[in-house]
């Protein structure tokens, strides 16, 4: 299996792209591993994107094979798209579902990538690696429970018994309400 990007390589994965077969389908029939032309793509996309003086003169190679391939996929995806809207003039139906799929772009890259995130969340769950996380944001962590703490101590200390977090006893009752005692025992009145 071919490691090194010839001219050769190169000719045949862009041929396959400008007829329309899937990349990945062009770098099997060109005998590439799929890795391999992935590396290739991804060097060359660098180097085109990269400003002159920061390009790396050994990917030159890899940035025209690149440019070539994205060129081909977008020639091919306009004379099919050329083909769909002039089979629209003859099937109404038609032209309402590209309407349809062009008006749900954005929707649909938010659904894939929503999977994708609800798929390694269950990798992880079937892994054992998934933790799941709640934060709590404000005062109600730890301020809260230190104002809390604070409050049932000086209760204690002056003798009152519990207090509940709106002034009342820590049951939750209002002054001068019975509350059951243990079994047998008569409730006591605040």
């Amino acid at each position: 299996m071919p490691t090194a990007l010839t001219p050769e390589l190169a000719a045949t994965i862009r041929g396959a792209r400008l007829v329309g077969t899937p990349l990945r389908a062009c770098v099997k029939a060109a005998g590439v591993p799929w890795q391999t032309a992935m590396d290739w793509l991804r060097k060359g996309r660098a180097y085109n994107a990269a400003a002159p003086a920061d390009r790396n003169p050994r990917h030159a190679a890899y940035g025209q094979f690149a440019a070539d391939l994205d060129r081909a996929g977008a020639q091919c995806e306009s004379v099919l798209f050329t083909r769909v809207m002039s089979a629209t003039v003859k099937d109404g139906r038609l032209a309402l579902d590209v309407l349809r799929w062009n008006e749900e772009r954005g929707t649909r890259k938010l659904k894939r990538d929503l999977v994708a995130a609800q798929v390694e969340v269950e990798r992880a769950r079937a892994a054992g690696d998934y933790v799941e996380r709640h934060e709590v944001t404000g005062s109600t962590a730890a301020d809260e429970i230190r104002r809390r703490v604070a409050r049932l101590s000086d209760a204690a200390a002056a003798g009152g018994g519990a207090v509940g977090p709106d002034g009342s006893g820590s049951d939750g009752a209002s002054d001068r309400v019975a509350v059951l005692g243990a079994a047998g025992s008569a409730p006591p009145v605040r």
